[in-house]
């Protein structure tokens, strides 16, 4: 069975008998904690120990973050610590970060900040005695000032811990609930309105066809056959080129429909500009909208003829 692996995240040491409590709390939940020192972590032989401990954190779905007084070791790219780095990865990966600090710590960040504001004073040269150094504070705002999953909370010994973390995770689970629910009503929704759609679609044809002359019946099967192709919505969408079953069958070319306004580069991507003209896409993506124009005009070519109808008649009978 898959149970979710949790990442402990904090420097080791002063930590060292709270991470050993959360490894048995994490794995009693039935969770699977992952923590360096434990072995969790494979230290491949082409890897520095310091990329192999941020390799292994997007294998995780949640990531538990315990700030202490010590700094600890600096990760060897960056002008940072190895944890905070690995919170870095946790937040690049979107996993769900639950972060705690110790209360002594916070309180010293409290201290600084005030001291930050206050031009009578040196902050960085006041002595803080529960951090060995001032990077933790740095750490600690980057933390609590991001745009989401900043929740910071301050704890004195396990127990907090244990009990924050209860609370949070059962929240994880309940929010999990109720928006799979909701997506799935969301999707019945969808369902329901595909459905009267499709109903829709076919008694307006039935209509049509009863009703219609041939020029209405082979409109609507333009349309049907337009539909089926992706290059319609991209120049719609994309470059605001209103695309008609006339405008079609009047230009032989992608080029044509476009007024020969589309600038291709040689990117070796499959993307595509907004806006224009110039309308701009890569050499790649233009291949794929040329080809797909071709494909879909041959058909309404071709459809045309099998209901006895030729360009020009097509194209007059609009216009009248």
């Amino acid at each position: 069975m898959a149970v979710p692996r949790v990442f402990v995240s904090s420097t080791c040491y002063d930590l060292k008998y709270i991470r050993e409590d959360l490894r048995y709390f994490i794995n009693n939940m039935g969770f699977e904690s992952i923590l360096s020192e434990e072995g969790d972590v494979f230290y491949s032989p082409n890897q520095h120990t310091h990329d192999a401990c941020l390799s292994e954190i997007p294998n995780c779905q949640i990531f538990v973050l315990i700030i202490g007084g010590r700094y600890g070791g600096s990760y060897r790219k960056e002008n940072k610590s190895i944890t905070n780095m690995e919170y870095n990865q946790a937040v690049k990966s979107k996993i769900p970060v639950f972060a705690l600090v110790e209360s002594n710590v916070w309180n010293d960040h409290f201290v600084y900040q005030k001291n930050k504001k206050n031009p009578e004073v040196n902050a960085e040269a006041i002595i803080y005695p529960n951090v060995d150094n001032l990077k933790i504070f740095e750490f600690i705002d980057e933390v609590r000032k991001s745009e989401s999953n900043n929740a910071l909370y301050p704890f004195r010994d396990f127990r907090d811990i244990e009990q924050y973390l209860k609370k949070q995770w059962a929240g994880l689970l309940y929010d999990f609930l109720t928006n799979s629910i909701e997506t799935r009503k969301v999707n019945d929704l969808f369902e329901e309105i595909h459905r009267a759609t499709e109903k829709i679609e076919y008694y307006t044809k039935q209509v049509a066809s009863k009703v219609g002359d041939a020029y209405t019946n082979v409109l609507i099967n333009c349309y049907d056959i337009m539909n089926e192709y992706n290059v319609v919505q991209d120049l719609k969408v994309c470059w605001k080129i209103n695309v008609t079953p006339h405008a079609v069958i009047k230009s032989q070319t992608l080029d044509d429909i476009c007024e020969n306004k589309i600038v291709a580069t040689e990117e070796d991507v499959n993307s595509i500009s907004y806006g224009g003209p110039p309308y701009q896409c890569t050499r790649i993506r233009y291949d794929i909208l040329e080809e797909e124009y071709a494909q879909m005009r041959e058909r309404l070519v071709k459809m045309l003829g099998e209901n006895s109808m030729t360009d020009e008649d097509f194209l007059n009978a609009g216009d009248a």
